[in-house]
């Protein structure tokens, strides 16, 4: 019997007919708050309570995070990396990445300019009015994982580079360090190179022992 088709929207772009396979085992959550909590909160804030059910889980991806949907059943299941599964990533990075993956549910992707994409101007539109923080989560995520993530054009999404592990020996910046930087308003994830060519010169995280 033939697998249904799923399609994955925010870790990359939209895959009709493609069996994906998880990269490693799921973990439990090490977070400084309940994630789980948190993600039924925001199906209600974000507007897809009704949708059916989401599921998330945290495991070593390709990507920084994504959420997977199947043809024919609702809701969808979020999948964020492991590199962010620490209990010193800030909540505010974790409740934006939630809530971007969730907006997916409300906005299908739809061509633009010739182009199937699964981030029309729409998506943005949403991202800054339920995430207001989102400038400064995307500067966090680029300032902090500079050097082991890179933007993926085609795919719209992020790309978790090999030799991720080695940032488990570096104290991950708090959110009241990012807070004091200045951002644009306008600021994601297709300003990701700039930001993670600026971190590159000047990097947020400190080395840890």
């Amino acid at each position: 019997m033939d697998r249904p088709r799923v399609r994955v929207r925010g870790g990359g772009r939209v895959v009709r007919g493609l069996r994906l396979e998880p990269a490693g085992p799921p973990e439990l959550p090490l977070f400084s708050f309940d994630v789980f909590e948190m993600l039924e909160r925001l199906r209600a804030e974000v507007g897809v309570a009704d949708v059916g059910r989401v599921t998330l889980t945290m495991r070593p991806e390709n990507t920084l995070a994504f959420i997977r949907t199947r043809e024919g059943r609702r809701g969808g299941d979020i999948h964020v990396h492991s590199l962010l599964n620490r209990p010193d990533t800030p909540k505010q990075v974790i409740e934006h990445v939630l809530r971007h993956e969730l907006i997916h549910l409300l906005v299908a992707p739809r061509e633009v300019d010739g182009k199937l994409t699964a981030h029309p101007p729409e998506f943005w539109e949403h991202e800054r009015r339920l995430v207001p923080w989102a400038g400064l989560s995307w500067n966090w995520i680029a300032f902090t994982l500079y050097d082991v993530i890179r933007r993926d054009e085609e795919a719209e999404c992020i790309r978790v580079k090999r030799g991720w592990k080695r940032l488990f020996r570096s104290t991950f910046p708090s959110w009241a360090l990012v807070e004091r930087m200045p951002v644009d308003p306008e600021t994601n994830l297709d300003s990701m190179d700039g930001l993670i060519a600026r971190a590159t010169v000047a990097p947020l995280r400190t080395a840890g022992p």
